[in-house]
Parts: structure tokens; C-alpha cells; sequence
């Protein structure tokens, strides 16, 4: 299925990750971070891929990229998460400096976020740009809100024209499968533009991922 990426963030069970893998996700994500309901251990995440690699297996898909999502994580708890993986994805106050000796150190590829509300918020990914192999354009948390993402809420897309850096770039923010084709017709055109990521929007509750929304994303998204 071609069209742009599409990233599945937030998975805790094996039946969701393999559904969206099914269904064409290019990147799968995983929570560790404590504060969020979609926060995993390594060790469940791992059961939970081993379940991935052997109905890939048997079923002949493709195995999708396999995400970290840690906010401001010390060694200890990105060493226990790294074998499992393919990129990290920073959504904390991590330096461009901290976010590229990180993933030299473990071998990772590295998503770094931009918190977005206005275009003032896309310059900053500047500073960004060597440090990160993709950087996630994602809503500013709301007042209050205990987690930096995954808070089912949208930023203004146009601001994105004002993007001008050559590192890929993902959308986020408040996307579900009525709006996510609306966002993409948004980016045509843009070489940078990579693709979509989803957490909220795909869930029946916090937390718990809904098969035939994760189904109905990714068709949308890459129709």
C-alpha cells in the first residue's frame, strides 16, 4: 500500500499491533513513559512484538518500524527498550545535542517532537534538523494536560508551509479517520512531507485501541 507513512502510536496489546500492521501502519509505537495510558514495559512491548514477528511470519506481512516513545528518559530505561527497536521518539526537553549522541549511542533512528500552536513553533525545528532522522509535528499539550502528546487535540496544518528544512517531517495532533485525509491533501506536494501519526484517534478509550478505527486510518490516510 503506498501513499504517505502511517505511525500507530500508543500500543499495549498484540491483537492491535498486529491489526495495523495487517492493514498497512509503517511504524508501530510504544509508551514509556508513566504518566500516559498508553505506558508499556519493555517486556510487555516485547512479548507484544515477538506475537508481531511470527504473524508477520505466517501471514506474509510486512513488519512495520518499531518505536520508542520515552519524555526526558535517563540511560537506564532507553538501554532496557533499545534492542527492541528501530527509532526513539523524544518527546521531552531533550537537546539536539542529547538526541543525536543518543541514537549513536544505541543505534537507533531518532523522531524528535515539535510541539506546534503557532509558526513561530515550526522555526524551532530548526535547531533539530541534523540532530533527528524525522521530526513530529505535534498540538502543544492544553493547560494543565499531564503528558505531552496523545491529548486528542489539533494544531492549525497550514502553519506547516512555512516548514523549510529538508529532514521528513509527521503530522500529529487530534487526527482520527474523518479528518486524517483532510491533513494529508494538506502536505501534497511537500517532499519533507513523510506521513501520519495517530494515538487518541484510534482508541474506543484511553488507552484502548480500536481495531476497525486503526483499520479505517490507515485507508483513509493513505487513500
Amino acid at each position: 500500500m503506498s501513499g504517505p507513512h502511517v505511525k500507530i502510536c500508543g500500543l499495549k496489546d498484540a491483537e492491535s499491533a498486529i491489526a495495523a500492521a495487517r492493514a498497512g501502519a509503517d511504524y508501530l509505537g510504544f509508551v514509556f513513559f508513566r504518566n500516559s495510558p498508553r505506558f508499556i514495559t519493555p517486556e510487555a512491548a516485547e512479548e507484544i512484538i515477538l506475537d508481531l514477528k511470527q504473524a508477520a511470519f505466517d501471514e506474509g506481512f510486512n513488519l512495520p518500524r518499531l518505536v520508542g516513545l520515552f519524555v526526558d528518559a535517563g540511560e537506564k530505561e532507553l538501554s532496557e527498550a533499545a534492542p527492541l527497536l528501530s527509532h526513539f521518539q523524544f518527546h521531552g526537553h531533550e537537546s539536539a545535542e542529547r538526541c543525536e549522541e543518543l541514537g549513536l549511542e544505541f543505534g537507533v533512528e531518532v523522531i524528535k517532537a515539535i510541539p506546534v500552536t503557532d509558526a513561530a513553533d515550526i522555526a524551532k525545528a530548526k535547531e533539530f534538523e541534523e540532530a533527528a532522522d524525522i521530526l513530529l509535528f505535534d498540538a502543544k499539550p492544553p493547560p494543565g494536560a499531564g503528558r505531552p502528546g496523545g491529548n486528542g487535540v489539533s494544531f492549525d496544518w497550514t502553519l506547516l508551509a512555512s516548514y523549510e528544512g529538508e529532514t521528513p517531517y509527521l503530522v500529529a495532533g487530534g487526527l482520527t479517520p474523518e479528518n486524517v485525509a483532510a491533513a494529508v491533501k494538506g502536505q501534497a506536494g511537500r517532499e519533507t512531507f513523510l506521513g501520519v501519526d495517530v494515538s487518541s484517534g484510534v482508541e474506543s478509550a484511553p488507552g484502548e485501541k480500536d481495531e476497525d478505527l486503526i483499520k479505517a486510518f490507515i485507508s483513509a490516510a493513505k487513500a
